[in-house]
């Protein structure tokens, strides 16, 4: 038996034991690992695989930073990180800077995200990304808006993809003259269920494309206040071939 061995097999022993230990200690970690990464994997198949969009501006998207594609299925900033340097705050879960580019409390300039127009109710760290998300990201004075829960700068978003990879039915409402051909794009483009003439015969849950008269412009704002889960109106007035075009992109509002 070890324990009877003399001084010198004493020491053997120890040593086999001290190596077995730490074989069993490898194995161990070996299992964590295979099953941390099978669990990314689930995660990542669960949020449909395939790939996201990410963008980085500055001052309501006039300065583009980053315009990338990402793999779906990891955090948002996971994706940032991959794209960018991130400088966080509060365990990682608060973003304080991008590129260098530094929030501050003082000068009311921040960075703030977007999935799909909608504005973030959590920390990036617990947003996963799902297939055909379009995550922005946006440094900007927030003096007169901290609140700005929907953008229009990711049109057909976010009747296509929503929030959280959950959708609403959408519905376009025609208050002027619009070419038939144009009208059946913007029906096709964001997947609606139909045309309407008066907001009161759109269902209180739908998401709506408002086509109105009137000087050019394009705003966007919630039909039921609440998170960025809620139901959204995005008003359009101007070209409808320039907004099929995807003349927009990355804009807050217009004008």
């Amino acid at each position: 038996m070890c324990g009877r061995a003399p001084r010198s097999r004493a020491c053997v022993c120890r040593w086999r034991g001290s190596l077995e230990q730490r074989e069993v200690s490898f194995r161990r970690l070996a299992a964590l690992v295979l099953v941390a990464l099978a669990v990314a994997g689930c995660d990542e198949a669960r949020h449909g695989g395939g790939t996201a969009t990410l963008w980085v501006t500055r001052d309501r998207g006039a300065h583009v930073m980053v315009d990338a594609t990402v793999p779906a299925g990891q955090t948002l900033i996971r994706a940032l990180r991959s794209r960018a340097k991130v400088k966080t705050r509060y365990g990682g879960r608060f973003v304080q800077a991008i590129d260098g580019v530094e929030g501050s409390l003082g000068k009311r300039h921040d960075w703030f995200w977007f999935v799909n127009g909608l504005a973030g109710d959590r920390s990036a760290a617990e947003y996963r990304l799902h297939a055909g998300d379009v995550a922005w990201w946006d440094y900007r004075d927030w003096t007169h808006d901290a609140d700005l829960p929907v953008v229009v700068g990711a049109f057909p978003e976010p009747f296509l993809h929503g929030y959280g990879g959950k959708t609403r039915p959408a519905a376009v409402l025609v208050t002027r003259p619009v070419e038939a051909s144009n009208l059946d794009a913007l029906v096709r483009l964001i997947h609606a269920k139909g045309t309407f003439r008066r907001v009161a015969a759109v269902p209180r849950g739908w998401n709506i494309l408002e086509l109105v008269p009137g000087a050019p412009r394009f705003t966007a704002h919630q039909r039921v206040t609440g998170g960025p889960s809620s139901p959204i109106v995005l008003t359009f007035a101007g070209d409808v071939g320039k907004l099929l075009a995807g003349g927009f992109a990355r804009r807050f509002s217009v004008p």
